[in-house]
């Protein structure tokens, strides 16, 4: 008999068609695991009652325990899946988005089920961020927590027991996200920074005006919320493009900048890399984690002037430039989610057997 698995995956439309953590559902046996996904809005949208007083009441008095991203939606969601697991069969739910989703449910269904499903929560936010934004009382209750970097192992393995802590590394899909078929334009050296939580425009402003008289030198930003550049005559910023102009973007650029305050996993990290493009990003352990080899520059403490050394060796030395993008795609094909997958299933086999 298959494995019974709910997923509740958050909603973010910013999102493409082929990134974030639930692409390795596609990946999964399904003669082997049955899976349903509940998608859940990053946002009050489902919430039955449109009574703006009530909503707003309901809305503080979920978020007041600690859960900031936890939306009307997410307690609908939960609800749902508490109601199903009482008339159908679910051997596995699994939280992909635990720092908005996971609040509810796992409380509910260990006071009213002893034999429920197990439970699963995926967590995106480094440790400062996760502080802030989950409840350990809740987490305590889950059967395993899977991570994407070494600091938030470290930091579950806190308050958890170390086996219930699996660190599986971010996937990508690298059918879609390939370098281009022929060789890059010539013209001008193009940076492309994709995304905007946890980057540091402040950094990338600093960088781009250090480079102004460069005229071979462009920056291409595809952000909605990229205010800091505005004015830069280097800049271009790109907001709304579809996954096609994304992807040509990547295929159409020289390097991947990437300057960032924090970071766990990375969605343009990976679908820059495996797009053939050399990293120039900020040194983190989580970023090592993903970059280990020749395929990026990685500078301490953001510095701007090596940030900007960095970008100059790599337009004065193309020989360093294609090997690093040759590096770059070998680790994504590392990373590629059929690699990945197996991981998670690994992770359900075991909690079903068990």
């Amino acid at each position: 008999m298959p494995v019974n698995i709910h997923l509740i995956r958050t909603h973010y439309p910013h999102w493409g068609a082929f990134s974030g953590i639930h692409q390795f559902a596609r990946f999964i046996d399904r003669n082997r695991y049955n899976m349903v996904m509940r998608l859940v809005p990053d946002s009050d949208e489902d919430f039955p009652v449109r009574n703006e007083t009530v909503r707003r009441a309901l809305r503080y008095a979920v978020q007041r325990r600690g859960m900031g991203w936890y939306k009307l939606s997410d307690m609908v969601a939960e609800f749902d899946v508490f109601r199903q697991s009482r008339t159908s069969r679910a051997d596995i739910v699994h939280y992909l988005d635990g720092e908005h989703s996971a609040q509810y449910l796992p409380g509910a269904l260990k006071m009213f089920r002893r034999d429920g499903p197990k439970l699963v929560g995926t967590y995106h936010q480094p440790p400062d961020l996760l502080e802030s934004l989950t409840i350990r009382d809740v987490i305590s209750r889950l059967d395993c927590v899977t991570v994407q970097c070494p600091e938030q192992a470290a930091y579950f393995r806190e308050f958890l027991p170390g086996e219930k802590v699996r660190m599986i590394l971010h996937g990508i899909d690298i059918d879609f996200f390939r370098p281009g078929d022929g060789p890059r334009k010539n013209g001008k050296f193009r940076c492309v920074t994709v995304g905007h939580h946890l980057r540091d425009f402040n950094v990338l402003r600093e960088v781009a005006e250090n480079l102004r008289s460069q005229a071979e030198i462009e920056f291409q930003i595809v952000s909605s919320r990229a205010t800091e550049l505005a004015g830069l005559g280097n800049v271009r910023v790109y907001s709304g493009i579809d996954d096609i102009a994304l992807l040509e973007m990547y295929q159409g650029a020289d390097a991947l900048f990437l300057p960032l305050v924090q970071s766990t996993a990375n969605n343009s990290l990976l679908e820059a890399i495996a797009c053939g493009l050399p990293v120039v990003s900020t040194d983190l352990p989580s970023v090592k984690a993903y970059l280990p080899g020749k395929e990026a520059i990685l500078i301490k403490n953001n510095d701007p002037d090596h940030f900007t050394e960095a970008i100059l060796h790599l337009v004065r030395n193309r020989d360093d430039q294609i090997c690093m993008g040759k590096e770059a795609r070998i680790r994504a094909e590392e990373l590629d989610w059929r690699k990945i997958a197996p991981e998670y299933e690994a992770i359900y086999s075991g909690l079903a057997d068990s």
